[in-house]
């Protein structure tokens, strides 16, 4: 069997692994990815058209995360001359009684971030496009849009490669050890003996670290993408990215042809080496019937479904982290649903953490605390677990 030595090892290399590898390769680390699919694949959760990046939540960690990621999404362009991030705006859509809209209103007050408050005829003066439910207010933030994920993996990609990282694609963890202050990987060809590790396996992160009880619930999501004959007046330069409080359905302007809309609440829970990718016809409907209802025209047609996979945790914040028993280890989890815009962020979180630095914004909320544990397993404690 082949064996190498490294510095550090990432394990996957999705969004935030690829990032996190750029980010050990500009400043000069010796590092090894290992993706156990192709480098751009549609098993996990970083694939299809588009994603969105906004700054519109109710907790003001997660803005000051969005406008920190902005800046990196913007340097990575300036590397590899690519366009990864349009910024339309955000449409948040909401009954003005709606707790979370309310929380949202006052996070983005709070980081005196720039946000107009609409009103129904508001909306369908600035948006005739538009035809949200008459009991709809608004909110129009400015610093939202659009993310091309595939591009942006291929960007990370080609830097980390050319700042001297090497990739294994293909290749499945078959164990992972810790003894002496190193690491022992085991692949189907080869060992890595390396002094960190980064862990960013996404869906399978509970089964490479069965030892820490993630409680991650991994979930089929679909987003569905409709054409219309004419979508001249439902492209970026007219319509933003927007979103549905009340129904936590989310959609795109017009983008590489077609509508792409999804449901954001949590999808059937599934073992993600064995997943369904035929379209629920139950969820197609009710956004089908969304979509007439928003952009009323006779003609849309459903061309096609993208099946992607979120990997959750019971309270929806993500794991960034150090093992608490292996010094060296860095974990990244639980970002689906909402992680990818800050993927170049994260990415450089996870490089402080395996270093040992101090990372340059407070992610106390998001470490593995045993109060935070404790309450994970209240959550989720009924909850079923998947098929095998």
């Amino acid at each position: 069997m082949n064996r190498m030595e490294t510095d550090t090892v990432v394990l996957g290399l999705g969004a935030m692994g690829s990032a996190a590898l750029y980010h050990l390769a500009l400043r000069g680390i010796p590092a090894v990815g290992i993706e156990r699919f192709g480098l751009v694949h549609a098993r996990g959760s970083t694939h299809g058209p588009s994603r969105v990046f906004r700054v519109f939540y109710p907790n003001p960690l997660y803005v000051e995360m969005g406008l920190a990621a902005q800046t990196q999404w913007r340097e990575l362009e300036t590397r590899t001359g690519g366009n990864l991030l349009t910024l339309c705006g955000q449409l948040v859509l909401s009954r003005p009684d709606n707790p979370h809209f309310q929380h949202g209103l006052s996070a983005l007050d709070t980081m005196q971030e720039s946000h107009t408050p609409l009103s129904h005829a508001d909306i369908q003066s600035r948006f005739p496009m538009l035809h949200p439910p008459a009991d709809r207010v608004g909110c129009w933030i400015p610093r939202a849009g659009v993310l091309s994920p595939e591009s942006a993996l291929k960007a990370l990609h080609t830097v980390a490669r050319e700042a001297g990282a090497q990739v294994l694609a293909a290749q499945t963890v078959q164990g992972l050890d810790h003894s002496q202050g190193q690491f022992d990987i085991a692949l189907d060809d080869r060992r890595i003996r390396c002094q960190r590790v980064i862990c960013t396996a996404g869906a399978w992160s509970a089964e490479l670290l069965p030892d820490l009880a993630l409680h991650l619930k991994v979930t089929r999501q679909q987003k569905f993408q409709f054409a219309s004959r004419d979508m001249s007046d439902l492209d970026p330069a007219r319509l933003p990215v927007y979103v549905d409080y009340e129904k936590e359905y989310y959609g795109f302007p017009a983008w590489q042809g077609v509508l792409n809309v999804a449901d954001d609440g949590h999808g059937d829970t599934v073992n993600p080496n064995d997943v369904d990718r035929s379209a629920d016809p139950v969820t197609r409907e009710r956004l089908t019937q969304w979509v007439q209802q928003l952009f009323p025209r006779p003609d849309w047609k459903h061309v096609r479904t993208e099946t992607c996979l979120y990997s959750n945790t019971p309270d929806d914040d993500f794991i960034l982290d150090r093992h608490p028993a292996w010094p060296g280890l860095a974990l990244g989890a639980g970002f689906s649903g909402h992680g990818f815009k800050f993927t170049p962020l994260i990415g450089q979180l996870l490089v402080h953490l395996a270093l040992e630095e101090e990372p340059p914004i407070n992610i106390e909320a998001l470490r593995l605390h045993p109060e935070r544990l404790q309450t994970w397993v209240a959550d989720w404690h009924d909850a079923p677990d998947p098929e095998p």
